[in-house]
């Protein structure tokens, strides 16, 4: 390692401790979900860090423009962090950059699945990204499931989505979820592969962080096959991560084969109790889907918060802002989306993945 990489490391490394103190706080979120009203949410929010990049925002703008103003500043920093990286940190901070791209493309898909016409509507859902070699207003101009194919040829999302898109677009397929599920796991894969590139000392620092969410990926997916699609063992397993962190090919294999959620649980309870606190809070039927998916997410947003405080200042400081960052973005998103139709924020504040709760602390523990 030469000292100049490790400066340049370290250099980014403080300076994701400079962003790190910009984050907001618990209170940050009650202030914003007490809000009576999308532009007063947005008046708030200009309170925080995120002021400098509203300023063109009014009371007149809708709520999607004020998540895509938010969502810009993210995709600018990762933009420019990207420069200042060279291999294997740099292979791994693009393959986890490329879930931004498949969230464009998830976005794409819905358009289209649900007939809706507006591209402009469309052009505020998408995360803003240069640094891609997918042309966004061919994305925009895409009328059917075959225009986005062509879109994707000399992409790497195009060989992987190729004959998913096919089948939607044929009608063999009805449902997004084989398109969805491939997008994710070519996603999932590429970003745990990059980290077996990394120095066993450096890979061990960041596997909290992409081994759980290998492995929450594959609880929720086999949540999800086994309550709402009606799989085989066979189909379940294929559309698993082909990646394994503390769950086992072994275990997978046993799972698929469940019949209900209440199996899994119990299965995951006796032989992976690490994950038990995944499950806290999701007994009642009605809820658990919103539960699961809170409870995964904010799972790794615990271990990249462990992570970042780990040791001094250098790439995995950098890594887990990030993450911590994508995550406040999630956290918005959802406040202006409550405030926007007037959900309870007592019940908004318990779904946020940041732990905070009206009247004291998230009770929720890890």
């Amino acid at each position: 390692m030469s000292f100049a990489s490790l400066g340049e490391r370290v250099s980014i490394g403080v300076k994701a401790r400079v962003l790190y103190s910009r984050l907001l706080t618990a209170d940050d979120y009650l202030m914003l979900l007490d809000s009576e009203s999308v532009p007063q949410a947005l008046e708030k929010l200009k309170s925080t860090a995120y002021g400098e990049f509203l300023v063109s925002l009014t009371s007149e703008s809708h709520r999607h423009e004020i998540e895509a103003a938010v969502k810009s500043t993210l995709i600018r920093h990762a933009e420019n962090f990207m420069l200042h990286l060279g291999n294997p940190r740099n292979r791994l901070f693009k393959a986890w950059f490329s879930l931004f791209e498949a969230e464009n493309l998830k976005s794409v898909f819905r358009n289209l699945m649900a007939g809706r016409s507006s591209r402009d509507d469309l052009r505020r859902r998408l995360y803003p990204i240069t640094a891609t070699k997918i042309s966004l207003e061919k994305l925009l101009l895409s009328k059917s499931f075959s225009d986005v194919a062509d879109t994707l040829r000399g992409t790497r999302f195009y060989k992987v989505l190729a004959e998913p898109l096919r089948r939607l677009a044929s009608g063999d397929d009805t449902s997004l979820f084989p398109a969805e599920m491939a997008l994710d796991s070519f996603v999932e894969s590429a970003i745990f592969k990059a980290l077996g590139r990394f120095e066993p000392e450096e890979r061990n620092v960041l596997l909290p962080i992409f081994g759980t969410r290998v492995d929450s990926y594959n609880l929720y997916s086999l949540y999800r096959a086994i309550v709402f699609y009606e799989l085989t063992p066979e189909e379940t397993l294929n559309r698993l991560l082909p990646v394994r962190y503390r769950i086992s090919l072994a275990m997978l294999r046993e799972a698929v084969r469940f019949e209900s959620f209440e199996v899994l649980a119990s299965f995951i309870k006796e032989r992976l109790p690490a994950y038990a606190a995944l499950l806290e809070g999701a007994e009642n039927p009605e809820e658990t889907q919103l539960v699961l998916e809170r409870n995964f997410k904010r799972y790794i947003y615990i271990q990249a918060r462990k992570v970042f405080s780990s040791g001094s200042p250098d790439f995995h400081t950098a890594m887990a802002y990030f993450i911590l960052r994508n995550s406040e973005i999630a956290d918005i998103t959802r406040v202006i989306e409550c405030v926007r139709y007037g959900y309870d924020k007592r019940k908004a504040a318990a779904y946020l993945v940041m732990p905070v709760a009206f009247g004291g602390e998230s009770e929720w523990r890890y």
